[in-house]
């Protein structure tokens, strides 16, 4: 059984290595996630409960499904940046990002949504779910 984090959007989300420094080129030998990064893989994996098409995953979620206590806080900053990086030169768009354990015995749905405006969003904490909840993320100006 494996946790995922699934990201969703109604825009174009890019993927790789991504750390804080943006993302690292991948110099022809494959990429490989490296100490302090978020690994963003391109998915197609369908999830019952959310609205837009899921884009990218997170092998391994970013926290315990049950206790909430991050893997790393570095990961989860990671992913608060970058959330705010791909939404920067867009007045609206929507991210809905969910946390799923990839397991054969069970759907890949969603028990619980949060909504929270971007301006809202204030610490990489907000970012931790439960197992099978989502956190729907809507920017509504361009600030």
């Amino acid at each position: 059984m494996t946790s995922y984090y699934y990201i969703a959007s109604d825009i174009e989300l890019p993927s790789g290595i991504y750390t804080e420094n943006g993302f690292e080129e991948n110099k022809g030998i494959g990429v490989v996630s490296i100490d302090n990064s978020l690994d963003l893989t391109r998915s197609k994996q369908a999830v019952q409960g959310l609205k837009y098409p899921i884009q990218l995953e997170i092998v391994n979620g970013l926290c315990d499904p049950v206790t909430l206590e991050p893997d790393t806080y570095y990961e989860l900053t990671l992913l608060y940046k970058y959330i705010y990086e791909v939404t920067r030169e867009h007045k609206l768009c929507t991210i809905e990002i969910a946390h799923i354990w990839n397991e054969h015995r069970r759907d890949f749905k969603i028990k619980k949504k949060k909504k929270i405006l971007l301006k809202q969003l204030k610490s990489p904490k907000e970012l931790l779910l439960h197992e099978g909840e989502a956190l729907i993320i809507k920017k509504t100006t361009n600030w």
